[in-house]
């Protein structure tokens, strides 16, 4: 089987959410299927750095496409290229966009989240008008749809009623780092001590700016100087960030540093005394998977899929009420029966969660899609 694959998302030294997504599925389809072409379609020469095994060839499609009007020539024109001269099988495609060419016979799709429907604010109006134009096109184009929770797929049941009988529910997996380096970040002063972790790429749906706030009563709650340590690149509409930050009473105690390396990360991330994962909305939620691997309870909000994928082993909170985020902190400090609590109800939950088993569905949905179109 020749399979072509959307991964415009593979970008070094910035591989996350979508990206991250499309690595370990890519790399385990290829290993377990050495039979198989897989064809990855990137928009710049770095994507084609990364490693895989010999059965992994790479196309690259210019420009490279960060604008809805790049987006409609890289899928309707660059796509339907790739896919004829390479006579793909398949298009599969990790990031909810697909080519509606009728060269593009046939496709897999992931959907992560419908965000665009719940907070269409948070977004620019040209990528609004881009996704409400066209994700009910390629919804109506794909052969299969793959959700990462059952948050997603009912949510794309809801607002598009026809994809319920071709949508199947596939769990993402977790990490956990082959060897924990000490960083440099983490020997300097600036982090010595006791700290919570925030993780995840800076915008409006993720909350910054009220965890900050609900940090700041946080600390009024506690005698201990605990910090806060925010884990990822600033992405857009960081007003908010900024202006809780300069307004903290605390920001002297709050580090942002930025994205870094997974080594650095999963470091913060061990050493924490708790992931505080408080966005607005989320399609999975990555980090409360990965926090939960590395013995780390965790505090999340309740509501979209982050209540599905923690489960009973995550104190939830209100992510728009900061003084529930701040005594959910206080708790999970003074609280020690309750920190062991969630770190072992964490352990127990991580068995649902693959990405071999991930990968492995998606194979069998592949097979099936071409198989049966």
């Amino acid at each position: 089987m020749r399979i072509l694959i959307n991964a415009r998302f593979l970008i070094p030294n910035k591989l996350e959410g979508i990206g991250l997504y499309t690595f370990e599925i890519v790399s385990r389809l290829a290993k377990s299927h050495p039979n198989h072409h897989f064809i990855l379609c990137v928009d710049r020469k770095s994507s084609m750095l990364f490693t895989f095994p010999e059965n992994v060839t790479f196309e690259l499609i210019r420009p490279m496409a960060r604008h809805p009007f790049l987006f409609i020539w890289w899928f309707e024109v660059g796509i339907p290229r790739a896919y004829r001269r390479t006579s793909a099988d398949l298009f599969f495609s990790p990031d909810g966009f697909l080519s509606l060419s009728s060269a593009v016979s046939r496709s897999l799709l992931v959907i992560h989240d419908l965000a665009y429907k719940h907070y269409p604010d948070q977004i620019s109006q040209v990528m609004l008008w881009y996704y409400q134009t066209y994700t009910p096109k390629f919804i109506s184009k794909a052969n299969h749809i793959v959700t990462v929770s059952n948050a997603t797929a009912q949510d794309l049941a809801q607002h598009f009623p026809t994809s319920a009988h071709k949508t199947t529910v596939i769990y993402n997996g977790y990490r956990t780092p082959k060897k924990l380096n000490k960083s440099p970040r983490e020997q300097s002063e600036s982090v010595a001590g006791e700290y919570f972790v925030a993780i995840g790429s800076i915008h409006p749906r993720k909350n910054i700016a009220g965890l900050i706030r609900a940090f700041d009563k946080f600390r009024k709650l506690t005698l201990r100087r605990i910090k806060l340590v925010i884990v990822g690149r600033k992405a857009w509409k960081t007003g908010p960030l900024e202006i809780a930050f300069e307004n903290s009473t605390h920001r002297d105690d709050i580090i942002l540093t930025g994205f870094i390396p997974d080594t650095e990360m999963f470091h913060y991330l061990s050493h924490s005394k708790g992931l505080v994962y408080v966005s607005f909305f989320e399609g999975f939620g990555l980090p409360i998977v990965d926090a939960m691997a590395m013995g780390v309870p965790v505090i999340t909000s309740d509501r979209s899929s982050m209540k599905e994928i923690a489960g009973e082993a995550a104190l939830l909170v209100d992510p728009e009420n900061p003084s529930e985020i701040a005594q959910a902190m206080y708790n999970l400090v003074e609280n020690k029966n309750l920190r062991d609590d969630l770190i072992e109800a964490g352990k127990k939950r991580l068995e649902i969660f693959s990405w071999d088993r991930a990968a492995n569905e998606i194979s069998k949905l592949m097979t099936t899609v071409v198989e049966s179109s």
